[in-house]
């Protein structure tokens, strides 16, 4: 078996012509009202109502200040409900436009930064009620279990096999071209790329990583989705070891890859990149016989079944996040990244 592998200018070089790219014909996505959040063992949890009048109440301030924001009632998606696949978006895009705010009249100190602080908030508590919960770690507080990891070479077939027939489901489309608008996103490719030259890594890696654990929130550790402000407080917890300072994303993103022993590693062929990416949430999934949502969710390998607590699964319950494993379909259908094949 030849062994592809990337060298460091090739990983980083393989995203450098998308950094102004854009996808054509992506729906203006604006974000929904109404919704269910699932429910983890996370603390002060906002509840899927109160959640969406949170977000509405930020809005409101946002458009009495002046403040340009997305509209929270266009392009309902009435196949997927109203959901985390409306709710998290809409977060996202009033973050940004907040973060960015350049208000009509004068303000008093500090209330946009307010505002800021406020939906950043409601995004990390949106993300962390929906998000993939990840394995025990055997080192981390709690962990009675820990799952055996199949070796590379027992699974790798299975990986391209899937991903060759990976076809995202009709009823998420529209929810999968806003995941590539945050991919193709120039201002987010340039702070994924500047992760991936220091851990020598692809963009893709990064980005879809971010994801998955953070919802595409720079104010979020890489590692879990916990907020900057402190050091980890889920698993793993206490990351990065040494900080504050320093304190920005970078750092902590960095640390996170390290953490997991993705960080100056040459083999980057399609079957390691989903070995890596499941690995980094854990291969639970496997045992109760279903492909695990942090890779195929929104796709034709993955209907339902999911954690929704610490060691909780629910054979019912359907994930809202889109897999890493098809947005990286996406983007290669789309021919905007190449990945060799082992």
């Amino acid at each position: 078996m030849v062994e592809h592998r990337m060298d460091r200018r090739r990983v980083i070089a393989g995203g450098a012509g998308l950094l102004a790219g854009a996808v054509a014909g992506v729906p203006d996505w604006t974000g929904l009202p109404g919704g269910r959040v699932l429910a983890q063992s996370v603390p002060a949890s906002p509840g899927a109502l109160e959640a969406w009048r949170q977000l509405a109440q930020l809005t409101s301030r946002a458009v009495q200040l002046g403040i340009s924001v997305p509209r929270l009632s266009a392009h309902i998606d009435t196949a997927g409900g109203r959901d985390f696949t409306q709710i998290m978006p809409a977060t996202v895009e009033l973050l940004r436009s907040l973060e960015t705010a350049q208000p009509l009249r004068p303000v008093a100190p500090g209330e946009v930064s307010g505002l800021v602080d406020q939906a950043d908030d409601l995004l990390r508590r949106i993300n962390q009620e929906e998000r993939n919960l990840p394995d025990p770690r055997p080192d981390g507080p709690g962990a009675t279990t820990t799952t055996v990891r199949p070796s590379f070479e027992s699974v790798k077939e299975s990986y391209a096999k899937l991903f060759a027939n990976c076809q995202v489901r009709e009823a998420n489309r529209s929810t999968v071209e806003w995941y590539m608008s945050q991919l193709v996103n120039g201002d987010n490719q340039k702070r994924w790329l500047a992760v991936a030259q220091e851990a020598c890594c692809p963009w893709y890696f990064v980005g879809i990583i971010h994801a998955m654990e953070a919802s595409f929130n720079f104010r979020s550790h890489l590692h879990n989705g916990d907020s900057l402000k402190a050091r980890t407080v889920l698993i793993p917890s206490g990351r990065p070891k040494v900080w504050n300072p320093p304190n920005d994303w970078e750092t902590s993103a960095v640390d996170a890859l390290a953490y997991d022993g993705f960080t100056n590693v040459t083999d980057w062929t399609l079957e390691r990149t989903l070995y890596r990416w499941e690995a980094y949430n854990g291969f639970r999934s496997r045992k109760n016989g279903i492909n695990t949502p942090y890779l195929w969710s929104f796709s034709n390998h993955y209907s339902k079944g999911k954690f929704v607590a610490d060691n909780v699964w629910d054979p019912n319950a359907v994930s809202k996040q889109c897999g890493a494993a098809v947005m990286l379909k996406v983007l290669v259908d789309r021919k905007l990244v190449r990945v060799p094949i082992a």
